[in-house]
């Protein structure tokens, strides 16, 4: 479709946000003139195909800029309760470049930053950082499509930084500083910054009289509801007791967030798995969590997997070391064996209705699980932008 996904950013809008390894601190940029006459602003503000807002490699010729919208409020777009608009978009024979300036009301930001001031990142469950970064006025959940001239274009990737406006004046990056000099961004506000990259389909379009901009949200998880599943009796089941001493299939009653329709899940069964064979990883000397619990389940009326998930509460046991003790993980070692939650027609002739979901990986046997029943949901429509273009003499 020729979209660009937006890198994921910080879920606590608290801290620097733009996306890269680099954690050195570099003085602001200065406005004197290098040996060709231009400062170091301007050489900032030369966009090359390819490249982020951090990124020195710049090769060949710059990209031509073309201005869209200017800085004054009423050139802002309303979308939600924010403001949008297009600064520039940048072009050349490998393709495009668009910038997009996202304005944030600051009363947003300051009851995001009282809510989450005192939990850190590491310290939330999954479900915990899912609302975080659901509720974050900077949260940049949406794809980008740009056609130029009626030609749609292919998205390659996208970045983004934020400006906060409640930071210290020490917690920004210099690229971010001279972004919001450079395309004359109001300090009352808070703001995003992003850049997406796009390649032709076809013939350049070098000299476009006409800009279409699409910016398409993503579903975001909602949590519906909690249940567990226990097997330490070994039975696995998970049915429930009836008055009259007779059992039947455990239903759990889930309620869409958005339209309120009511989908019953049904819990089928519940068994203790392992994996055989070795993950493999960055290291001979270090074992990985092979041991899960399988439920299958129905859900009614039915709704595709994409649209409701069945997820695992707790997180995967880290590596560890071979011979190590239960509780000695290596925190140098990033997990890289979640199974997951993936959900499936059931093989063999059983219903195609039937699916499973797989608990997070532990080294030991997963006799309990507490798991979370996951909408995905659109909570906001496509924004639709589009600009007659004027070229630079």
């Amino acid at each position: 479709m020729g979209n660009v996904q937006l890198e994921r950013e910080d879920i606590c809008a608290m801290r620097r946000q733009k996306v890269s390894s680099e954690k050195t601190e570099r003085p602001a940029m200065a406005g004197r003139p290098d040996r060709t006459g231009r400062t170091e602003v301007e050489c900032f503000m030369e966009v090359y195909f390819g490249t982020n807002f951090w990124d020195d490699r710049k090769t060949g010729a710059p990209l031509a800029k073309i201005p869209v919208h200017g800085s004054a409020e009423g050139d802002m777009l309303a979308w939600e309760n924010k403001k949008v608009r297009i600064p520039a978009v940048y072009v050349g024979q490998e393709g495009a470049v668009l910038d997009l300036c996202i304005c944030v009301p600051l009363p947003d930001i300051s009851e995001y930053m009282e809510k989450w001031k005192d939990r850190g990142y590491q310290d939330l469950s999954d479900e915990e950082l899912e609302q975080a970064e659901n509720e974050s006025p900077f949260g940049g959940h949406f794809d980008v499509l740009l056609s130029m001239d009626g030609a749609r274009l292919k998205g390659t990737f996208g970045c983004g930084t934020v400006w906060n406006p409640l930071l210290p004046d020490g917690d920004m990056d210099p690229e971010t500083e001279t972004l919001m000099e450079a395309y004359g961004c109001s300090r009352e506000y808070g703001w995003v910054f992003h850049r997406n990259c796009f390649e032709w389909d076809g013939t350049p379009v070098l000299k476009p009289g006409k800009l279409e901009c699409i910016l398409v949200p993503r579903k975001q998880p909602v949590t519906a509801a909690h249940f567990v599943t226990d097997i330490s009796d070994g039975t696995g089941d998970v049915s429930d007791e009836m008055g009259d001493g007779k059992k039947q299939a455990r239903k759990i009653q889930l309620v869409h967030p958005l339209s309120g329709d009511t989908y019953t899940l049904t819990i089928l069964s519940c068994e203790a798995g392992q994996h055989e064979g070795d993950w493999g990883g960055p290291g001979k000397d270090l074992e990985y969590p092979a041991c899960y619990q399988e439920i299958t389940y129905t859900v009614e009326p039915d709704i595709t997997p994409e649209e409701l998930t069945i997820q695992d509460c707790e997180r995967e046991d880290q590596p560890r070391r071979k011979g190590a003790g239960d509780n000695d993980a290596d925190p140098s070692v990033h997990a890289v064996s979640t199974v997951l939650v993936p959900m499936y027609a059931m093989e063999g002739g059983k219903s195609p209705n039937v699916r499973s979901a797989y608990s997070s990986l532990r080294f030991g046997p997963v006799d309990r699980a507490e798991w979370r029943a996951v909408f995905h949901i659109k909570k906001e429509k496509d924004f639709q932008i589009q600009a007659d273009l004027v070229h630079c003499p």
